[in-house]
Order: C-alpha cells, then structure tokens, then sequence
C-alpha cells in the first residue's frame, strides 16, 4: 500500500497516541504536526512542528498539501479546523468528541461533497474485537430481530478533571484542562458516542431505522464536588453536570435503547454493553451471552466461543498485529487505522460515515434540552 501523507492537528493524549500507531500500521506517513503548545520548527524525528498561535495549521495545510489531515485537537476546534481542511482539498479522520448544538456538522458534510473530501470519524470502540463480532452475530441473524439495547460512558474521569490539590481544570492534564468546563457549565450527555455507536451499527439505526425521540434524565451532581473536598479544594464550587445521566431513545421500529453517562462517581471502566432480541442477548460487561435453543437453559454462556466463530474479516487480518502493537485499547485503534487506510486505497469499506457521528453527536443538545424542559425531545 502506498503510505498515505499525513499531517496531524492536536498533539496531546490522544494526537500522541494516534500518532505512534500511524507509524506502527506503516500505512502512513506522517510528515508535520501542529500544536501551539510545542516549539516552533523540526521535532526530534523529524516532523515539522508548526505552532504559531492557533491558527498556524492552516500554514502547515498550504505548505505540506497533505492527503489526510488527523484532527485531534480540544473539542471546540474540531469544526472549524476540519471546515479548513476540507477547504484546502485533503481528507479528514477526525476525532470523537460530545455535541455542542444540532446541526453543527451540516455545513462540514456539505463541503465535503463539494469537494470530494472523505470524513473518517475516529471512533475506536465501533472496532473492538467483539463488537465487530457482534456485528457479524446480528447480520447472521444470532439474537433475532433486535429489541432493545443498552450502552454508555461510564469511565471515572475525576482524576483527569482534577489535580491532587483539588483544581478543577487539571493543568497536569491538557485535556482536563478544557473538558472541565462542561461540569460547570452543562447538564446532559456529554459524550455519548462510545457507547451508542457500536449499538446503532448492530441495529441498522441511521441506516434502516432512525431515532424518533428521546427523554433524558439527570441525577444530583455531589461527585466531583465531594472529590475536590477531598483533595483539599473548594468544596463549594458549583458543578452542574449530573453525576449520572441516563437517556432513553426510541427508534421509529420500536426498539429502545438506554444509554448512561457516568464520569464522577468511582467505578471500573465499562462502556455496559447489551443486546436483545427474540433469539438471544449479549452482555458486553462481562462478556456473556444466551441463545434461545443453544445455551443451556436459563443459564449465560461465556462468549468466547462465540467472538471466534464470528470473527469478523478485518480482525482475522489485522487482529494479531493489532495486539502486539494496541494493548492499551485492546486492538481497536490499530484495527481502526488500518480500515481507515484500506478505504482510502480503495480497500475494505470503512463502517462509519460522517452523517453517523452527526446522527451520535446530536444526543448531547437534545439530552440537555430534555433534561432542562424535564420533557421528551422528538428528533428534528
């Protein structure tokens, strides 16, 4: 395969790791990088660094004339850095992140067309081993006509949002830095894309069915605010966003999915995966599943046996080198780059489109409107 030339936008946590993983699936060659908060001119490896002042990527668009821009920058920059790269004639991978209004990527996917540019939506969970083998249970017709669904973000963030004195706004932490700020400021699902993507690319939604209307519900916001106590800071600041926020959706097929938010209160990691239909259920969780007629009766199975008769095709392929060179997130990141690769050689299709992660995205608006109107929201 020809190696894609590549610049990345946003060089924190996640630019970082994107980028080592570039250089590990040899797809890729990356030659600049922007980020204000780096030094002006060559890094250690080579790469052209631009940083002067916000806007300076643009300088790096002109003057490298990349085939892939990879936008992992704050939040509040991916729209108008991704409307520039797709002006200045590249493709885009670009990273997840919570809505901010609805609507917000018309215009983006508008140009987008004009231009002829591809947008890559960077949603590693959709990638995971066994969510794509999921994929492959459903389409084999596994669990029957899909039901109902369960997901979310449920990650304790606390020590990411705050520093061992009790800041808010972790300055060890870059992207604490800025994503503090939605606690104090907003009240809804701030990053429901991890745990709704996976479900809606089970369940055709977005695809064969769509969204009819949602109902959100928040639960007192004390976490983070006992937290900071603890940590020896002030205990009195207002933190808005709810410690836990469940959002109800409903599909215009009937099917009901639940999704959860949940980032202050202590827990282990889990993005509380389930699937049902008429024939079966999955419970991502803790990895089991029933199969009506196969399973022993009323009891859950292990899945494993079944994530390998249902490998799906890109982790047969890559899976193993995914491994070696992913333990961090389990694979998918490689797995995720190396199909963003294939399609853009005219490879393996790529699962997400860009009107995918508008559709996701658009949960947290409407979760807030939800729970400030405590009403249902229909889905414009």
């Amino acid at each position: 395969m020809k190696q894609i030339r590549t610049v990345l936008i946003g060089a924190g946590y996640r630019g970082t790791r994107l980028r080592e993983l570039m250089a590990a699936t040899g797809c890729f060659r990356l030659t600049a990088l922007f980020d204000p908060a780096l030094p002006d001119g060559e890094a250690a490896d080579g790469l052209t660094v631009y940083s002067r002042g916000e806007d300076d990527y643009r300088r790096m668009l002109r003057e490298q004339q990349p085939e892939l821009a990879v936008i992992a920058s704050p939040w509040h920059f991916h729209i108008p850095q991704a409307l520039h790269c797709v002006e200045a004639g590249c493709h885009i991978a670009l990273e997840i992140r919570g809505g901010r209004v609805f609507g917000e990527y018309d215009e983006l996917l508008r140009l987008a067309a004009v231009q002829g540019c591809r947008i890559y939506p960077l949603e590693n969970t959709v990638f995971l081993r066994e969510n794509m083998a999921l994929f492959e249970m459903v389409r084999h017709g596994l669990f029957g006509e899909i039901i109902a669904l369960r997901g979310g973000y449920r990650h304790d963030i606390r020590p990411l949002l705050v520093d061992e004195n009790g800041r808010l706004g972790n300055p060890n932490m870059p992207e604490g830095i800025w994503r503090s700020h939605f606690y104090t400021t907003e009240n809804g699902d701030l990053y429901p894309t991890h745990g709704l993507a996976p479900l809606c690319l089970a369940a055709g939604i977005g695809r064969t069915d769509r969204f009819v209307r949602l109902t959100s519900f928040a639960s007192k916001a004390r976490g983070l605010q006992d937290y900071i106590r603890r940590q020896g800071g002030d205990a009195s600041l207002c933190v808005t966003q709810g410690d836990v926020v469940v959002t109800q959706l409903e599909t215009g097929q009937g099917v009901l999915l639940t999704l959860t938010h949940d980032t202050t209160l202590p827990r282990p990691r889990s993005l509380d995966f389930e699937l049902q239909g008429t024939r079966g259920i999955w419970r991502g969780e803790f990895r089991k599943i029933y199969i009506d007629g196969q399973s022993p009766s009323e009891t859950w199975e292990d899945d494993a046996a079944y994530i390998t008769a249902y490998e799906h095709p890109f982790w047969r392929e890559w899976g193993e080198a995914a491994l070696a060179a992913d333990r961090h997130h389990q694979g998918m990141d490689y797995v995720m780059l190396r199909a963003l690769a294939a399609d853009l050689r005219g490879g393996a299709d790529y699962p997400i489109r860009p009107e995918d992660l508008a559709l996701w995205t658009s949960v947290s608006p409407l979760s807030k409107q939800s729970i400030a109107t405590g009403l249902p929201v229909d889905w414009r």
